[in-house]
């Protein structure tokens, strides 16, 4: 004879007394964090990154859901990483710095704000109450999976914007054609090339220096492609032609010409 099924218990919400616990809980970890020794952040960053946001979201999008024990366990860290990957592309997006500040004021300002929502009347049925039998069980699954697309549709769209940006980079290089044989004066002729010469980081200034002395230098205006082109006349002498971007101390890029030719 088969056994009858057993159904799992719904775990109880949190009471209000136990709501204020987790929020004052959630503003002494991120104290903790901020200003405690090691050992209390440590324990308060795994508090605000693994339970504490996932436990208040847990009740504010899943109250009068009758969620089992079980359910509640898994999406508490769920959810706790969910706030970390939203908050950090929205941190990174706004333009400020991912550092720890970022990170506990995003997970106690969400956790906070999730213990509000879940205090507001209306959404709770009272005790004895269940979840009416008419109510579709797939609107149970349309909160998280609403989340999750959201988060995979911001960061493919993050991601692509970011990709776009890093392709379109111009990249500056200095380039110079194999110096040819002395003429009977010593000197070789190569032409020197620059590209990818950006308006704002110019002018551009190009030193030639032979045997570690500087010989020439020459003041280079931005062209509209970004592309600066000239004839060299160089002496059969090791020679170094640096490229400097304006107020610049520094070679932003190098070139060494051996006497037998290019290196």
């Amino acid at each position: 004879m088969r056994e009858p099924a057993v159904e799992a218990r719904a775990a109880a919400p949190l009471s209000p007394p136990a709501a204020l616990t987790v929020a004052a809980g959630t503003v002494l970890a991120g104290a903790a964090v901020l200003v405690g020794p090691s050992q209390s952040a440590v324990a308060g960053g795994i508090l605000l990154g693994f339970v504490l946001p996932g436990l208040a979201l847990g009740e504010s999008l899943f109250r009068g859901r009758g969620l089992t024990a079980v359910e509640r366990t898994a999406l508490v860290p769920a959810l706790s990483l969910a706030v970390l990957v939203a908050a950090g592309l929205i941190i990174y997006v706004a333009g400020y710095p991912l550092n720890r500040v970022a990170w506990v004021s995003a997970t106690v300002a969400v956790t906070l704000a999730a213990l509000v929502a879940a205090a507001v009347p209306g959404g709770r049925p009272a005790a004895g109450d269940t979840e009416p039998a008419e109510r579709p069980r797939l609107r149970r699954h349309l909160v998280p999976l609403a989340l999750v697309l959201a988060t995979l549709g911001f960061a493919g769209v993050y991601s692509y914007r970011s990709s776009v940006r890093a392709y379109d980079v111009r990249v500056t290089a200095l380039s110079v054609s194999p110096p040819g044989t002395p003429d009977a004066t010593g000197r070789r002729t190569v032409d020197l090339t620059a590209t990818g010469l950006v308006a704002a980081d110019g002018p551009y200034s190009v030193v030639i220096s032979a045997a570690g002395t500087a010989t020439t230098r020459q003041t280079v205006t931005v062209p509209a492609d970004g592309v600066w082109t000239d004839r060299l006349s160089l002496s059969s002498d090791r020679t170094t032609i640096s490229l400097y971007r304006t107020g610049e101390t520094t070679a932003y890029r190098t070139l060494l010409i051996a006497a037998a030719g290019l290196q």
